[in-house]
């Protein structure tokens, strides 16, 4: 099975906020699907953080899923903005919940 590698950023929030969406949003994915590796990562790797980002090892078959459970965790967090990095690049940045419909579209797509 193909697998990507996303690594989910969040926006415009302190260290501590970060930490906390992190994980937050990693135990939303890891109950959503069993198909998927949630790792988290410093931002910075002197502070003293347990991860202010999160990477994502996911298959194809799991996209839907895990771009629907990033979409309800959005909607709850209406201050939240995540930038989703794919391959080193930017593949979506400055995702808010009104953009939560696009995140599937988002996952499968092959380019930006």
């Amino acid at each position: 099975m193909e697998t990507h590698t996303y690594i989910i950023t969040f926006k415009n929030v302190s260290g501590e906020i970060a930490s906390r969406y992190v994980t937050e949003l990693k135990n939303t994915l890891l109950d959503t699907t069993s198909d998927i590796e949630v790792d988290l990562r410093r931002a910075n790797v002197r502070s003293q953080d347990f991860g202010s980002s999160l990477v994502l090892v996911l298959g194809t078959p799991s996209m839907l899923a895990v771009a629907t459970a990033i979409r309800d965790w959005l909607k709850l967090r209406h201050s939240a903005i995540i930038d989703i990095e794919k391959d080193g690049s930017i593949h979506a940045k400055n995702i808010t919940s009104k953009d939560a419909l696009r995140l599937a579209e988002l996952f499968q797509s092959k380019d930006k």
